[in-house]
């Protein structure tokens, strides 16, 4: 090993963004077993995997308006309030 090293004769290397936009993240989740199998089910009739369509699922309610999500939740907490009434 030399004891001295030029730096200036070395080349540079540029890197990118460590994650783009498009980037998939590795996440764990944990889902019912229901779910899983209606995931699995539904994405097999689709023809794509399962986590394509629980991510294409999600991107849908992300884009849906908050209107809308909080008045299928008001008909959900009705439709509970009839069976238990």
């Amino acid at each position: 090993m030399k004891k001295e090293y030029d730096l200036k004769r070395m080349k540079v290397k540029r890197r990118g963004a460590v994650l783009s936009k498009k980037a998939k993240v590795l996440k764990t989740i944990r889902l019912d077993a229901e779910v899983l199998t209606w995931l699995n089910a539904e994405a097999e009739k689709r023809g794509i995997g399962y986590q394509t369509l629980l991510n294409m699922l999600l991107r849908e309610r992300m884009s849906s308006s908050p209107r809308a999500l909080r008045d299928e939740i008001r008909d959900i907490v009705r439709e509970e309030m009839q069976r238990a009434g």
